[in-house]
């Protein structure tokens, strides 16, 4: 069955990397107004923006089995 509100998460998730963060972020928010996404939602979206700017601590040694 159809599904709104996840054909707009999954369109919303998809677009992060792909479009400015802020233009995600604002069109997750209209889609809140329209009470189609919940804060859950949002917090999922939020999430994902994040992970694309996370690297990896350099200082972190890591030590390879042979």
């Amino acid at each position: 069955m159809f599904s709104l509100k996840e054909f707009i998460k999954k369109g919303l998730l998809d677009a992060v990397g792909k479009m400015a963060d802020y233009q995600v972020i604002l069109n997750a928010a209209g889609w809140h107004e329209k009470g189609v996404l919940d804060e859950a939602d949002l917090a999922e979206v939020n999430e994902k923006i994040e992970a694309q700017y996370q690297v990896e601590d350099p200082t972190e040694v890591t030590v390879e089995e042979e």
